[in-house]
């Protein structure tokens, strides 16, 4: 991934809410689930915190991420 490809990332996805694609097989887990990333790793993952009582952080590829709308 280029230094480029990284910081459209960062502005797409850091500290935005979103959602997952729950038709993944691995990610069926978050269905209904609301995060928000907290950052983009350099292996172009975005590190999710999800809203609940357990607040982990989970790498997950952009492409299977969809943002919210702004409140």
């Amino acid at each position: 991934m280029t230094p480029m490809e990284m910081q459209r990332l960062k502005r797409q996805y850091a500290g935005k809410r979103v959602t997952v694609d729950a038709r993944r097989p691995e990610l069926t887990r978050f269905a209904g689930m609301a995060g928000r990333v907290v950052a983009v790793n350099f292996n172009g993952q975005a590190l999710v915190e999800f809203d609940g009582p357990n607040p982990s952080r989970y790498d997950i590829a952009p492409e299977f991420l969809k943002l919210e709308p702004s409140p």
